[in-house]
């Protein structure tokens, strides 16, 4: 990422995580230290539980629990947690998505870098596009975990059932 920050010589560097969340995975972010060693700015996108809650997000966890408890006609564990993440996917992505936009106000007039989940590389990008804003994608699968694998699958399962997806 040094490389991209020298390349790119970013007004800020943004990402997709909160102070919020960091603390609870008990992280620091990578993109701030980067930043300020650069002298540069630095923006948090994601909302906090608090504003998730103010702009209606959920994510796929409360989903699949609402699921379960509505005891949707005999669905498998697996299936929930398909269901539940492709309803997120199709219905709360972009809740959030326009979250992150709000937050990178300015950047259409400066070079900046972004970091996010690879999930949000496509839907993410027709947004920024959308809003007259150029992007380019630097690098994908960068930390993906066993739980970024349910990604694709969630897709699959929304592309076959679009009616989980935008009311």
């Amino acid at each position: 990422m040094r490389d991209t920050v020298q390349s790119v010589r970013p007004t800020f560097i943004a990402e997709e995580d909160s102070v919020e969340a960091l603390t609870d995975r008990q992280e620091v972010s990578i993109a701030k230290v980067l930043a300020h060693e650069n002298g540069i700015e630095h923006r948090y996108c994601d909302p906090t539980r608090e504003e998730r809650q103010a702009i209606g997000y959920k994510d796929g966890q409360s989903i699949e629990l609402e699921i379960f408890m509505h005891g949707d006609a005999g669905l498998s564990n697996d299936e929930i947690k398909l269901q539940g993440r492709a309803i997120e996917i199709g219905r709360y992505f972009p809740i959030r998505e326009a979250f992150w936009l709000e937050r990178l106000a300015g950047c259409r007039n400066c070079d900046a870098i972004f970091i996010c989940g690879d999930g949000h590389i496509e839907s993410f990008g027709k947004l920024l596009q959308s809003n007259d804003v150029r992007y380019t994608v630097v690098k994908r699968g960068i930390g993906l975990t066993d739980e970024d694998k349910w990604f694709d699958k969630a897709v699959q399962y929304l592309n076959e059932h679009p009616e989980l997806g935008i009311d």
